[in-house]
């Protein structure tokens, strides 16, 4: 396995400051926010492109994945989303996810991931809002088919998709295209109350990256730092490089802007020393970081 860092920790500062703070800490990739101020693919002309190469080149670091879970230059984060009841904003998403395809083609990027659906609506029920999901899927897959690049899609606290079960029938639903797959996030199947080790068994066969935190007591849907909530990262880590595992595995935790250097190292140096990661390159070996307290 290769190590990723996600730059949604950097959200306040520049990509190039992002990626300088991530290649010093030891990590080999970047994944870039397909958000604003550091990817969102209207921003991105070829001037820019060659811009964010040239700095990755001088770091020999790479982009892992681009993550389109998220995007608040659109409206609220995560919305609009795929089952909007209002038609013109499941456009508004259909359309950015379709901008960052072709972004990710341009970048050389094998997958980009993004949510499971949304919230679903008072309006529909669960059923409704499923075939909303696939049907919007067909507008998506045969441009991913195109540009080459798989669209990976994750379960999600409160979305339509909470479960392995119900992403296996996903999965099913498309026929299990091949330019469809699983971004596995462990913290939000321990927060669902799934055992991601079982939820792993059920899906490896199509687990195309892995977002990676530890996640609280009390089944809390939060992303905290390595070694410092209850799950047993260590042992998620084993079992997927029992599994085969050999993709990328991005760390992406909850922002903390004003700690974001000292967070970075801490999750370096977790890996190092329970020897997933070589701690040779930069300076993962800092004090791990602790998310700061509640005002």
């Amino acid at each position: 396995m290769k190590f990723a860092y996600s730059s949604s920790m950097f959200r306040l500062r520049s990509l190039a400051e992002a990626i300088e703070s991530i290649a010093r800490a030891g990590f080999q990739a970047v994944e870039l926010m397909a958000d604003r101020p550091h990817a969102f693919p209207e921003d991105l002309g070829a001037p820019q492109i060659t811009a964010l190469n040239d700095c990755l080149k001088e770091r020999k670091m790479k982009i892992g994945n681009l993550n389109c879970c998220m995007v608040s230059a659109l409206g609220e984060g995560h919305r609009p989303s795929w089952i909007e009841e209002d038609w013109e904003e499941r456009e508004k998403r259909i359309r950015y996810t379709l901008d960052c395809l072709r972004l990710a083609a341009a970048l050389g990027l094998p997958h980009v991931t993004i949510g499971p659906g949304g919230p679903v609506p008072s309006t529909m029920n669960q059923g409704e809002a499923f075939r909303l999901l696939v049907a919007n899927m067909h507008r998506v897959l045969p441009a991913a088919e195109r540009l080459g690049v798989k669209v990976l899609v994750q379960v999600e606290p409160g979305w339509l998709v909470e479960t392995s079960v119900q992403l296996l029938n996903f999965l099913k639903a498309l026929d299990f295209h091949d330019r469809l797959g699983v971004n596995f996030v462990p913290a939000h199947f321990f927060c669902l109350g799934e055992d991601p080790g079982e939820a792993l068994e059920r899906l490896a066969p199509y687990v195309g990256h892995v977002q990676l935190s530890d996640s609280p007591d009390g089944r809390v849907h939060r992303h905290v730092q390595l070694g410092e909530g209850a799950m047993d990262v260590e042992d998620i880590l084993k079992k997927l490089e029992a599994a085969g595992y050999g993709g990328l595995v991005t760390v992406k935790l909850e922002t903390y802007e004003q700690r974001a250097d000292e967070m970075v190292r801490g999750s370096a140096r977790y890996l190092v020393e329970h020897g997933f990661m070589k701690g040779e390159k930069g300076d993962g070996q800092g004090e791990t970081a602790s998310p700061p307290s509640p005002a």
